[in-house]
């Protein structure tokens, strides 16, 4: 036999969701437009990344290394 307490606490439990993993995507250091590229992506799988200033999108890349 189950108690009401115990009801009570799955009650509960099934109400309370787990948060969620949200991605954090980056920015461009110069624009500051948000990317599609998720920030724990690896530099070397990375296009417009450049060491020692960091994250450029695509436009602000190719102005500035045209």
């Amino acid at each position: 036999m189950v108690c009401q307490a115990s009801l009570t606490v799955m009650k509960m439990e099934k109400k309370i969701k787990k948060p969620e993993k949200r991605i954090q995507f980056e920015i461009c250091v110069r624009c500051h437009k948000q990317l599609q590229i998720p920030v724990d992506l690896e530099i070397d799988y990375r296009s417009c990344y450049v060491e020692g200033a960091g994250q450029l999108c695509y436009d602000c890349y190719h102005e500035i290394y045209k």
